[in-house]
């Protein structure tokens, strides 16, 4: 899979298709993110795991190819990116109670700063960035950097925020192919 160019030093690797592969995947984004240099408390980098734990699986479930991972420094966030091979913008589903999948993207929009999907001539890029630590400088610049055009941009409201505290399920972002839904895996 090519990747667009970047402005910014990029640390990446490649996801077999296999579930099995998430979990040392979602390690290896951690241990990225920590060789960046910005301030990453033990939580944070708990987040940053599940978030790409969310957004890898899904990528390797729903395109059933080999997905690719950055993991970039952009400003004072950490952005991390898995481009795969399918076309179809992940959406939001309303998970029942009982429903065991289907929280991946309510996970991601409520911990993550921003996130969003950008469509690729070989299949999409979806992406979330982090703030890995509160400013000292009293600013607040909480700005997502702006994605180019044809991109999907999803920014963190407090109410949002305020979700990601009783949300105790997993389960991975959606694709929903026109005129279709599916259910998470």
């Amino acid at each position: 899979m090519a990747r667009s160019k970047t402005e910014r030093p990029t640390n990446g690797f490649t996801v077999v298709a296999a579930v099995e592969a998430v979990p040392a995947a979602r390690r290896q984004v951690a241990a990225l993110a920590k060789n960046l240099g910005l301030p990453m408390s033990d939580e944070t980098l708990k987040t940053v795991e599940l978030l790409a734990s969310e957004v890898i699986a899904n990528a390797v479930l729903h395109s059933a190819a080999p997905c690719d991972v950055a993991v970039t420094r952009t400003d004072e966030r950490l952005r991390v990116e898995v481009t795969d091979t399918t076309s179809s913008l992940p959406s939001v589903v309303e998970a029942g109670p009982s429903d065991e999948r289907g929280r991946g993207l309510l996970l991601v929009g409520a911990l993550a700063d921003a996130w969003g999907t950008k469509p690729e001539s070989w299949g999409k890029t979806t992406w979330f960035e982090i703030t890995p630590e509160p400013s000292t400088d009293g600013l607040g610049n909480n700005s997502a950097e702006s994605p180019s055009s044809g991109a999907v941009a999803v920014r963190r409201t407090d109410h949002e925020a305020s979700l990601a505290s009783s949300a105790e399920s997993r389960a991975p972002f959606v694709p929903a192919p026109a005129g279709k839904r599916h259910q998470a895996a």
